[in-house]
Order: structure tokens, then C-alpha cells, then sequence
């Protein structure tokens, strides 16, 4: 186990290089070679805290906003091609990052709380948020038009400001092709049928796997959701609804 405190500077493409052979490995179900390959960051644990880059004002920094919607989060990110548009960094999308720590729970930790001490760092250097970018704290809609893709630590440090409130960074050098890791999504899920521990409920990957308009998964992954559709039970408060979020928790795990 290795405790982290502070990204490097070069967390984004350790991290997006190292996954990216990971998944690659588990998409043709060599689970063996994908924890070879995971090693140069196996065990690692986010221990830091984050600093915001000045101050936003009265009142605790806001996360991506409950009134966006995940689907409206995939459109945000694709629309972006997987990119951090303040770093310029590549993304991965958290779901992707669940279902590599569902095959290797303990070299690749996850919580959905994002606990300090129970997670990778990964989720933080590396998974996307859509921003407002007018805060919803002024009165920014949660609209395509109005959001953009930040890594969850960006978001984070950003809080309520614009992003031209922000230090200026030289953008990371774009890579063609990047797709996040999506092409490698149902193969890293089904890895995850045979190793390790789901971390997710069920229909969790199925519902994300349609909201980036991928292959379906099918019901061999989620048994025993078919009989009615995962959105519906949603709505009609069968499933609770903080099993499904993917908005961040608050001020407990950041400086303020």
C-alpha cells in the first residue's frame, strides 16, 4: 500500500497510460496480464487534501449540481472527446475506473464516497465531472451549453469560479483517438463476472454502457433487472436513488 497526499504533475498521463494497457489486457479477459500491468500503481491510496485555487466566496465549494442528469453527463463528455478543457488532460470515466477496481478491488481501491484512505487516486486525477461553467451557486443552468468536462480534482479546485478565474496551465498535448477507455468498457466488465467484487448495484454498468451509446451489455451482467427497465424503478423510488449518483461528495474531503 502506498499512501499518496498530492498528485505529481504527471498523475493524469501516468495513470491514463497505465489503465489504458490494463484495459487493454482485460478486454480479451487476460486478467493475469492486466494486474502485471497495473503494478507500477497498484495499492495506491488518496491520503492529500485539495486546496482551492482562491477564494470563491461565502458558503462551501459546489460539486456537479443533483439537476444533471448522467445521461446529459455522457453527452457532455463525449462532446468534449474524454478531455479535462482546463488541463487538457485525457479523462476516463468513472464508471470505466469501477469496473477495473471490480476485478482488482484491493490494488485498485474504489469508494463511492471517496473516502480519504479508501480510494485510489486515480478517481480523482483522471475521472470527469460536467461543470457548470457558470456555478450553479450563481445561477448557471444545468444545461449542455452550459457545462463542460473537468478531471474531478479540476472540479474540485475550481469550486464556484469560472474557469478564466483560474491559474493559466499549458494544456496537455492532445492525443488522436482518445475515446476513454470506452472500447475497453464491456470487455472490463465482464472481467469483473469471474474476479474480484462488483462495487456497484446492479444495472450500474448497463445504464452507463447506454448513456455513452456503446454495445448493451446484456442481462447475463445484471440478473433479474429485466422485467422492468433500470430508469423506471429508478423513477418510481424501487432502487435508492444514492446508489446511482455520480455527484461527489462535499466539503469533507477538500480544503476549503
Amino acid at each position: 500500500m502506498t499512501l499518496v497526499v498530492e498528485l505529481a504533475d504527471n498523475a493524469v498521463d501516468r495513470y491514463t497510460d497505465t489503465l489504458s494497457e490494463v484495459a487493454a489486457a482485460l478486454a480479451v479477459s487476460d486478467v493475469e496480464t492486466a494486474r502485471e500491468r497495473l503494478a507500477p500503481i497498484s495499492g495506491e491510496l488518496w491520503t492529500g487534501r485539495l486546496s482551492f485555487a482562491v477564494s470563491a466566496g461565502a458558503g462551501a465549494p459546489s460539486t456537479t449540481a443533483r439537476n444533471v442528469s448522467d445521461r446529459i453527463r455522457a453527452q457532455v463528455f463525449l462532446r468534449d472527446g474524454l478531455r479535462c478543457t482546463y488541463c487538457g488532460g485525457r479523462a476516463i470515466p468513472r464508471c470505466v475506473l469501477v469496473a477495473i477496481s471490480d476485478v482488482f478491488p484491493e490494488s485498485f481501491a474504489y469508494d463511492p464516497h471517496y473516502g480519504r484512505g479508501r480510494i485510489h487516486p486515480a478517481f480523482w486525477a483522471v475521472a470527469p465531472e460536467a461543470d457548470h461553467v457558470l456555478a450553479h451557486a450563481r445561477g448557471g443552468a444545468g444545461e449542455m451549453d452550459n457545462l463542460t468536462t473537468l478531471h474531478t480534482t479540476c472540479n474540485a479546485r475550481k469550486a464556484n469560479l469560472l474557469v478564466a478565474e483560474l491559474p493559466v496551465v499549458v494544456p496537455a498535448k492532445e492525443i488522436p483517438g482518445w475515446d476513454g477507455l470506452l472500447a475497453e468498457y464491456a470487455g472490463t466488465v465482464a472481467a469483473g463476472n469471474t474476479h474480484g467484487k462488483r462495487h456497484s448495484a446492479p444495472g450500474y454498468h448497463q445504464r452507463w454502457s447506454r448513456y455513452f451509446e456503446l454495445q448493451s451489455l446484456g442481462s447475463v451482467f445484471d440478473p433479474g433487472l429485466n422485467a422492468t427497465p433500470l430508469d423506471d424503478r429508478l423513477d418510481e423510488g424501487l432502487l435508492p436513488d444514492e446508489l446511482y449518483s455520480s455527484t461527489l461528495p462535499s466539503a469533507p474531503f477538500v480544503d476549503r
